[in-house]
């Protein structure tokens, strides 16, 4: 087969996905309506990379915390080999909500163990010395966790192996079509934009236009992050936490936010979100917020998109056409998928630590190797997943008729 592969997008998503396939020696074409890369949901000023551990060690804990790991070394070479990319690991507070969840938190790292350098519970005095602002609570420290301006890793991505990446930019694509063994791609006036025998959808909810991804249940949630005039070096210089965040300064700006609002579509600022966004700055960082103005705050929207288990999508696309609710009993490995499409997607509000390890694992997959995963991380983020479930749910359904 001819190594060439469309990918549609070019935020976090895309970008992995396209620098891992060209690593492998691919030739990429890769289309993005925007006149750059990174201008969607991947468009803030920064965003929060950090681990999310549970209790329980949960498949969403195992997957982030594998996807931390990779982050950093893949940020980390993107910093070696001297690339456009903008990030700092300058730590991240991660602050109790409450008694009880200070008391899980501490649980956490006593029953788990984990390395100093990757997680350590400290209480309110440590915190403050931390955050540098009196805090009311103590929490989860992340010693190797920091920010990392979102737009300038996709930049990096794609910079790092550009001979094979062919983009086209200002392009939608309005559809697509399979002859031949080849996926073809086309816009609005029917022009070809480019052909190839694996096309990656990795363009959030728009996905779902195409009817062979039709049935992925993608929403997209709007995001609102408030922008605070800052001084470098005045606190906190590190990330912290609480129900939201707020970032070092960066440029002159400090990020707070987000809010989250599923299927709301307001691309404008609104002021009742920066006052949403100064409240959870005020439950972070008591006093914080005190003398500023949320009338006067600029700040960015973003729609990011998600699944329903808040796991991302990544793999072959399974044929929804192909499902019989009345047959036998159907397997992930059983599924039949629609040929040379694949989908790298879902990332919610974790693309940052999800991204460069979904890269990897789409990779791996289209080309054939083994995956950096789990076999069980592997199927909780397969796509068929939605399909099983929901020919489960219709075969339950039937047998309580």
């Amino acid at each position: 087969m001819d190594r060439h592969a469309i990918v549609i997008g070019a935020g976090l998503a895309g970008s992995s996905a396209a620098e891992r396939l060209a690593a492998r020696g691919w030739r990429i074409s890769l289309i993005e309506r925007a006149a750059v890369p990174g201008d969607g949901a991947s468009g803030n000023r920064a965003g929060v990379l950090r681990p999310l551990p549970s209790l329980d060690d949960n498949r969403l804990a195992r997957l982030t915390r594998a996807a931390f790991e990779h982050a950093l070394a893949h940020l980390q070479a993107l910093s070696t080999a001297g690339l456009p990319l903008r990030w700092r690991q300058s730590g991240v507070l991660h602050l109790a909500r409450d008694e009880r969840h200070a008391a899980t938190q501490q649980r956490v790292v006593a029953e788990q163990s984990p390395a100093a350098g990757f997680l350590r519970w400290v209480g309110p005095e440590t915190a403050s010395e931390l955050a540098g602002w009196p805090v009311a609570a103590g929490g989860w420290w992340f010693p190797g966790g920091g920010w990392v301006d979102p737009a300038s890793l996709c930049r990096a991505n794609l910079a790092r192996h550009s001979a094979a990446v062919r983009p086209h930019y200002r392009r939608q694509v309005e559809r697509i079509a399979y002859q031949e063994g080849c996926w073809r791609s086309f816009d609005a006036a029917g022009e070809m934009i480019a052909a190839a025998p694996v096309l990656v959808l990795a363009n959030a909810g728009d996905a779902r236009r195409f009817a062979a991804a039709s049935h992925l249940p993608l929403r997209t949630a709007r995001g609102q992050v408030s922008h605070l005039p800052a001084t470098t070096g005045t606190a906190p210089d590190i990330v912290v936490c609480r129900l939201g965040y707020v970032t070092p300064a960066i440029d002159g700006l400090r990020c707070a936010g987000a809010t989250f609002a599923v299927d709301d579509d307001e691309p404008g600022l609104r002021a009742a979100d920066h006052a949403e966004n100064l409240a959870r700055l005020e439950f972070i960082l008591p006093g914080y917020s005190r003398h500023i103005d949320a009338g006067q705050l600029g700040g960015r929207v973003g729609f990011r998109p998600l699944s329903p288990d808040r796991l991302p999508i990544i793999g072959a696309v399974a044929d929804a056409a192909t499902i019989d609710a009345g047959g036998p009993a159907a397997t992930l490995a059983g599924l039949r998928r629609v040929p040379g499409l694949f989908v790298i997607n879902g990332f919610g509000a974790r693309g940052i630590v999800w991204s460069a390890l979904a890269g990897e694992l789409l990779a791996c997959l289209i080309d054939g190797c083994p995956p950096p995963l789990a076999a069980d991380l592997v199927a909780a983020v397969d796509p068929g997943r939605f399909l099983l479930r929901g020919r489960q749910q219709r075969g339950a359904a039937g047998i309580q008729r």
